[in-house]
């Protein structure tokens, strides 16, 4: 009677040990990590390639392949250029780095912020001067440090339909 109630024990243990290891393991057709979260990463990895790039077309002077990197207003771009044709993208956006204060730099550092998975994606990012050091905009308009903090690091949002098709949805920083 001890022998067979250990017999049962003992298989019950071994079938229940069989079937959790069925849910972890990798072999068998599920993934260890859900699929939500590898999505999540190739595409903060593909946001990040496009803020990338974005900023450093707009430093390097290709506007026109910066407006296919773009996905933001240029309502801000319109006010500021009124003369130019609304429609003309690159070169709203080549008056924005050339003549209207905009700071077109390429990209320092760029830290993905938690979001999960709603859209934008949103960073922190931090430009370099041409002198290779770290952009810092400092107080504005008369303010002293102490009533405007210089600010290294900046928020980018970036929208992605797909993990080719991803858009930056902020400009470079602005100092009047």
């Amino acid at each position: 009677m001890k022998r067979q109630y250990f017999l049962v024990i003992f298989l019950v243990g071994l079938l229940s040990a069989c079937s959790i290891g069925q849910v972890n393991e990798p072999g068998n057709g599920q993934d260890v990590l859900p699929p939500e979260e590898d999505h999540v990463s190739a595409l903060e990895l593909a946001a990040e390639a496009a803020l990338i790039d974005f900023y450093n077309q707009l430093n390097q002077g290709e506007y026109e392949k910066a407006v296919e990197l773009y996905g933001g207003s240029y309502e801000e771009l319109e006010y500021f250029n009124p003369g130019m044709d609304p429609d003309d993208r690159a070169g709203l956006l080549a008056a924005a780095c050339e003549f209207n204060g905009f700071f077109c730099l390429p990209v320092s550092s760029v830290t993905a912020i938690d979001s999960g998975p709603q859209q934008p994606l949103l960073f922190e990012v931090s430009y370099i001067n041409p002198d290779g050091s770290r952009f810092v905009l400092g107080p504005c308009c008369g303010a002293t440090e102490e009533e405007m903090l210089p600010m290294d690091v900046f928020s980018v949002r970036v929208n992605c339909e797909k993990e080719d098709e991803c858009q930056v949805l902020d400009l470079p920083p602005y100092v009047p």
